[in-house]
């Protein structure tokens, strides 16, 4: 496992990362194999429902586990995504998305997270499951 690393500084780097600002994702939270990711509801990411399309939201579930997987990896190491499921459970309600990913198994060369998809009012409305490849 990686050493103590200062989680600000990575934040900040990593929501400097060109697809997080096109989306409008932050990363608010690290922790040792955990990361919390806040996706503002834009209505130019909305789907013809009105509310966020399903791809965002996998993407969004995509980046959290990558983020919680940095958080257990060597610097020098690349988290690659081999296999991701998710489940549409509900519409966001409200104006954010939030995701929540927690490493849930860690081999030597491929780790599992899942992720829970929250609306601001804390209604459940995706579950996810990824599979990384971890590259040296």
């Amino acid at each position: 496992m990686s050493q103590a690393k200062d989680w600000e500084t990575e934040m900040a780097i990593m929501n400097e990362a060109p697809y997080f600002r096109l989306l409008g994702m932050e990363l608010v939270e690290m922790a040792e194999g955990y990361a919390r990711l806040i996706l503002p509801a834009k209505e130019k990411l909305n789907s013809y429902l009105g509310a966020l399309h399903g791809g965002v939201l996998s993407s969004l579930a995509d980046s959290a586990v990558a983020m919680a997987l940095r958080t257990i990896i060597e610097p020098t190491e690349k988290p690659v995504t081999i296999e991701m499921n998710i489940n549409y459970l509900g519409l966001v309600q409200g104006d954010q998305a939030i995701a929540e990913a927690r490493i849930i198994s860690r081999g030597r060369t491929i780790a599992v997270g899942d992720v829970d998809i929250t609306d601001k009012s804390g209604h459940l409305v995706a579950k996810s499951r990824a599979t990384y490849m971890i590259v040296p």
